[in-house]
């Protein structure tokens, strides 16, 4: 599980672009259907991507971290 805090920077855009760019390999699909499985939670509530983030929101993605290393390619 990874919890991510959302800062000033990037706070005011939708919860789907944010998780766009953090998981820049993952499909589009592979993302919306993590946020209807409840597998990426916004605030402890499941999302539909449409939320528009606020500073000190608390997005957790509940993946494996193998799956979070090969979408974000932080290694």
């Amino acid at each position: 599980m990874k919890q991510l805090i959302i800062k000033e920077m990037e706070s005011g855009q939708r919860l789907d672009k944010f998780l766009g760019k953090y998981l820049k390999e993952a499909p589009k699909s592979f993302i919306y259907k993590m946020l209807r499985k409840k597998n990426i939670t916004l605030n402890g509530k499941k999302a539909t991507g449409s939320e528009k983030l606020k500073e000190q929101d608390i997005v957790r993605l509940f993946l494996s971290d193998e799956t979070i290393d090969k979408f974000s390619q932080v290694k």
